[in-house]
């Protein structure tokens, strides 16, 4: 499936955004291009992303040099803001939470619950998810959280 047609799926199968939505494209960006510079200075080429609160992408980036197409980033930032929680507490979770697991199952096309994604909140609100992907997880994980104690909401 092309990342435009799975683009068009998630923005259909989520709605429309919400009318208070307080994530903008310019701390999308910062965002995302905060998490692959940390990634680089790892030694690591990355796909990086950041979704709303409803999970529809707001940023999609590439690093150079990465040569996948970024379509675990999405998935992973949807996972987060979707469970609201990061991706390394729910990697342990699908072994002890059966009914998790299975719903991470049921969406594959949606979902990816592995480490390197994080929610976002501004005042205690979810605002989004930010992940990397296409790096090993302990360095994906590292690079979002560097990006978001650099830009905090």
């Amino acid at each position: 499936m092309s990342l435009y047609v799975w683009a068009l799926a998630i923005v259909l199968a989520a709605g429309p955004a919400t009318a208070g939505e307080t994530l903008s494209l310019d701390t999308s960006l910062k965002l995302a291009q905060s998490a692959l510079d940390a990634c680089q200075a790892k030694g690591f080429a990355a796909s990086a992303a950041v979704v709303d609160a409803t999970g529809l992408p707001k940023v999609v980036l590439r690093a150079d040099g990465q040569v996948k197409p970024p379509v675990a980033a999405p998935k992973k930032a949807a996972t987060a803001a979707a469970f609201n929680q990061a991706g390394s507490e729910m990697e342990p979770r699908e072994k002890t939470d059966p009914a998790f697991a299975a719903t991470i199952a049921a969406h594959p096309d949606t979902y990816n619950d592995h480490p390197g994604s994080i929610p976002l909140h501004r005042d205690g609100v979810l605002i989004g998810g930010l992940a990397i992907a296409d790096v090993p997880h302990d360095v994906a994980d590292a690079c979002v959280r560097e990006a978001l104690a650099r830009n905090p909401l």
